[in-house]
């Protein structure tokens, strides 16, 4: 028994203290008192050849020498979502020059650059807005607003809407020079995996699939909003104040404002260019609040479908029967995939924090709304279902793309359970305790951990503080 417990812990071990030192440095130690070296072997089956040679992962830089020559990979991520972050930029979003260069070593953030100036402008004229949208709010939310069907809504939904714009741009702007560090470790970490042999996710085209649908939902909804803020205007062209003669987009323009952003004029007088100014800034705050979510599903979609890559490798092996099986390999793979998803949870998880709070006030707020509703008009039927709709089915896709990114890491556990005794050795119980004890999960600032289980919770907050919201409607009414 000894004999055999010994044969296992030590047979195998081919690598030479060398290529341990040059491809794992972190698995030399060096003793500071006497200048030695102590090394940590690995364990492999006495039938597994010596592993390649690997590039390592470095823990928090990326050089030169660590990517090959040619780096343009199109199904990269960087590569992938490149083009979307560009258009994101148009709207004021992570001003950081190269997102469309080939390699993530070309992105450069600088504080003093015409992208960065644009950028704090689109802020500042954003700030402006959601600063006169909270004086709004203090001054009229108060017991008497219960009692006003839509009062809520009326003197909260504009604070919330234009806050909740002005903060995912800072924490954007804030992202922006960690955006660079995280792209180069990411890629590091694809080259990294790929060296491997396995093959590569199909990024690109889902990319594209995932930002086009949220968007154009995003804007069919909105075009539905700003009829419904216009409905007074004459489209017939019978009146007089919408022939050409007196203008009719100076016209039509003050009937969107003062439906639309009312909370606005009552602090400032109307005009033409206090018009553009607020037709173009609620653009803006309509896109920043649609791309947050977008940028999530990104992102997590990025990191759950190396895992499903893994995952198909380890499946593969193991339903072939294979003796020889690299889970030296597969081990550092998966090792390395967690520690990217930890450095991307610490980067955007006050983005995840700010989206399921904003999404779950106005989620709270339109179905208040709709059960307290009297009125039967047509169109405004229609853009709350279709509004209400969209904001349900965003929120719950945001939740379930990320929510792969835990489903993912935990697929392989009941094949490595059942794995031969054949091969069965060290590396596959290490990989065994990674996968089973790590918590690999995107959050929202550590107050929560998105998984398939999150929705649930979600769901049930939202009945919780809807009915709390109708009955203190109801006494208040009473």
């Amino acid at each position: 028994m000894m004999l055999k417990t010994k044969r296992i812990f030590s047979a195998g071990s081919k690598r030479s203290s060398a290529t341990r030192q040059k491809i794992l440095p972190f698995l030399t130690q060096k003793n500071k008192a006497n200048g030695t070296k102590t090394q940590i072997s690995n364990s492999y089956p006495p039938e597994q050849s010596s592993p390649k040679e690997r590039p390592f992962l470095h823990s928090s830089f990326l050089n030169e020498q660590t990517l090959p020559a040619n780096n343009n990979d199109p199904e990269s991520f960087h590569c992938a979502i490149g083009p979307i972050l560009a258009i994101a930029q148009l709207f004021g979003v992570l001003p950081v020059s190269g997102i469309r260069r080939p390699s993530p070593l070309q992105l450069k953030f600088a504080k003093i650059s015409l992208r960065t100036l644009y950028a704090f402008l689109i802020t500042a004229m954003v700030l402006f807005i959601a600063i006169l949208s909270v004086m709004h709010m203090i001054r009229t939310l108060n017991s008497s607003t219960f009692e006003v069907q839509g009062g809520i809504a009326a003197a909260t939904s504009g604070a919330i809407f234009y806050g909740n714009s002005v903060m995912g741009l800072i924490i954007f702007f804030w992202l922006s020079p960690r955006w660079i560090n995280l792209q180069r470790d990411w890629r590091s970490m694809e080259h990294f995996i790929d060296s491997n042999k396995m093959d590569r996710p199909k990024l690109r085209w889902k990319f594209y699939a995932i930002a086009a649908s949220i968007l154009f939902l995003a804007l069919i909804e909105h075009i539905l909003s700003i009829v419904v803020n216009t409905e007074k205007y004459d489209w017939s062209g019978s009146s007089k104040n919408s022939t050409f003669k007196n203008l009719t987009f100076k016209n039509f323009l003050q009937v969107y404002c003062t439906f639309s952003h009312a909370f606005i004029l009552e602090s400032l007088s109307y005009n033409f260019a206090l018009g553009i100014f607020i037709f173009i800034v609620s653009k803006l705050a309509t896109f920043t609040w649609n791309f947050t979510d977008v940028f999530i599903m990104l992102v997590a979609t990025g990191l759950a479908e190396r895992y499903k890559i893994l995952n198909k490798q380890v499946i593969s092996f193991t339903s072939k029967h294979r003796t020889t099986i690299d889970w030296c390999g597969l081990r550092e793979d998966y090792a390395a995939l967690s520690c990217m998803v930890k450095k991307v949870d610490k980067d955007i998880s006050p983005i995840i924090l700010l989206s399921f709070a904003n999404n779950l006030y106005f989620i709270c707020l339109q179905l208040l709304n709709g059960l307290s509703k009297q009125e039967n008009n047509l169109m405004s039927d229609i853009y709350f279902f279709g509004s209400f709709a969209f904001l349900i089915g965003r929120t719950v896709t945001v939740t379930l793309l990320t929510a792969r990114i835990h489903d993912q890491s935990k697929v392989v556990l009941p094949l490595l359970y059942t794995c031969s005794a054949s091969t069965y050795n060290v590396e596959t119980g290490r990989l065994i305790y990674l996968l089973t004890t790590d918590d690999i999960a995107l959050t929202g600032m550590r107050f929560f951990s998105i998984t398939r289980n999150f929705m649930l919770a979600v769901a049930g907050a939202i009945v919780t503080y809807e009915v709390v919201l109708l009955q203190f409607n109801v006494t208040m009414n009473k």
